[in-house]
């Protein structure tokens, strides 16, 4: 399966082609015999981050559904950073969108069970680390969810965070990074954004995961350059 990517030049602009829960021999051989697609480093098998089938399958069965209800989305969490090369392992299906997107979601996807629509708040375990002290991180959206072939699937609107005793920030909203699976055009949460975030929260390892890929990407001997946008 092809993954081709439509960014920015903001974003990071890179899919390791590689489709499965496990590492897919035969694309690591491949890899290892053309090692300039990488920056000229071979990767080990613990360094292939493959994106699970089953998260691929939930995406291209209703990612064409939500398209045609005319909303707002895009794919966040884990998912959106393993499809942009970032090395995180994603165990979940995580949709963003807001207000009047989520209605629209819902209703396209009405027929997978989704629990009623109401809002959450909850304290994320990880706490942010900024001047060499912890403060607690909560997140809260209008949100629903579903379980798919076994994945859970969180379709969450107006997300918002807040740590310690700040103002709650503005609703998450931004233009998408693309990737085309299948034929299928999927909007990502860009590692621009996701960076900042991380900055913002001290959470330095995963803004260095994301500069890791980035730097990959736009290696000199990185033969995979994106397509972009129109």
């Amino acid at each position: 399966m092809r993954i081709t990517i439509y960014t920015d030049r903001a974003a990071l602009a890179a899919v390791i082609p590689m489709v499965d829960s496990g590492v897919n021999p035969e694309a690591h051989e491949e890899v290892r015999k053309s090692p300039r697609r990488l920056g000229g480093k071979l990767p080990e098998p613990e360094d292939m981050y493959n994106v699970p089938t089953v998260l691929l399958s939930c995406i291209l069965e209703i990612a064409p559904r939500i398209k045609k209800s005319g909303a707002w989305w895009s794919l966040g969490g884990d998912l959106a950073e393993n499809l942009l090369s970032v090395y995180v392992r994603p165990v979940e299906v995580e949709i963003l969108t807001d207000s009047a997107g989520l209605e629209k979601i819902a209703n396209a996807l009405s027929g997978y069970g989704l629990s009623p629509i109401q809002v959450r708040e909850k304290r994320l375990e990880r706490e942010a680390d900024l001047d060499f002290k912890k403060y607690p991180v909560l997140v809260r959206s209008s949100n629903t969810d579903f379980t798919m072939n076994g994945t859970r699937v969180t379709v969450q609107a107006d997300y918002q965070m807040k740590v310690g005793d700040w103002e709650w920030g503005d609703p998450l909203f931004f233009d998408p990074s693309y990737v085309n699976i299948g034929g299928v055009r999927i909007p990502l949460m860009p590692t621009s954004l996701k960076s900042e975030l991380y900055i913002t929260l001290g959470w330095r390892d995963r803004a260095k995961l994301i500069s890791e890929a980035f730097t990959r990407a736009h290696s000199p001997t990185y033969e995979g350059a994106p397509e972009s946008e129109g």
